[in-house]
């Protein structure tokens, strides 16, 4: 029986710190029976791929943070794990003007496999780590981290980092508001994407749906280009994340909810 390759890892998966992290769009890796997709090698390593830096800057949050990660181990052109599987946009044709073969086409049959084999374990992880973390007790904020281009259909983006967020604010209003408080940073407030564009799907399930704290950051990825630049932005967003969960914290204290999975009436 043919090996199937697996959809996630769990990174310091006993971490007692505040996160639950996750990188759905860690690895640019294609398992060799698809044969690259019908695309080059260099082209599975472009963004179309994957998310460059992503891995390791989450990775480096889960380290400093002392909180687990779960991340993807196959591209996100097999199947985005930040999609709804029954989006059409789930396994893409097309992906940033580039022509996608090995997803022209497919079978009702192979979109089942790739369903079961990559969204459905990755999914379960996250929700197991959820469910120990809260038999445990311990205080979870879920955060999805990824980057972006530089550059997108001509237009020169001009944020260093976004904050995404939806129904739920909490997290992204205090994160919006540590990172802003230097001055350093151009930050994107639901900027470069937003939830109406389609790729909130796991924090919509994982953490808003559940009252728990929640953002999606996405980092220039011009400025994850090597270690030293990924550690930089850890050690910022690092801090940020660390006031801004105990802002959120006092808050809800002082305003007596019932915790961080108390449900939240915040603005859109």
């Amino acid at each position: 029986m043919r090996a199937i390759e697996p959809a996630f890892t769990v990174y310091r998966a006993s971490g007692g710190g505040p996160l639950l992290l996750v990188c759905e769009h860690a690895s640019f890796h294609v398992p060799a029976r698809y044969r690259h997709l019908g695309l080059s090698p260099e082209a599975l390593q472009r963004h179309i791929g994957w998310d460059l830096g992503a891995c390791a800057l989450a990775r480096a949050l889960a380290d400093t943070l002392d909180s687990p990660l779960v991340h993807a181990t196959q591209s996100r052109l097999l199947l985005d794990l930040n999609r709804d599987p029954t989006a059409a946009d789930s396994i893409p044709c097309e992906s940033d003007g580039t022509s996608i073969p090995g997803n022209l086409q497919l079978s009702d049959d192979e979109r089942a496999a790739r369903r079961r084999w990559l969204y459905e374990p990755f999914h379960a992880a996250i929700e197991h780590q959820l469910r120990a973390r809260m038999a445990q007790g311990r205080l979870t904020a879920v955060v999805s981290i990824h980057s972006f281009t530089p550059v997108l259909a001509g237009f020169s983006r001009p944020w260093q980092v976004g904050v995404l967020s939806d129904r739920d604010r909490r997290l992204a209003d205090a994160l919006i508001a540590e990172l802003g408080a230097s001055g350093e940073w151009c930050v994107g407030d639901n900027q470069p994407y937003a939830p109406a564009d389609g790729v909130y799907h796991s924090i919509k399930r994982h953490g808003q749906d559940h009252g728990l704290l929640c953002a999606m950051l996405e980092v220039r990825n011009d400025l994850l280009a090597d270690d030293a630049a990924v550690q930089r932005w850890c050690d910022t967003l690092a801090r940020a994340l660390t006031q801004a969960i105990s802002r959120c914290d006092a808050v809800q204290a002082g305003s007596g909810a019932s915790g961080v999975g108390a449900k939240s009436g915040g603005r859109r």
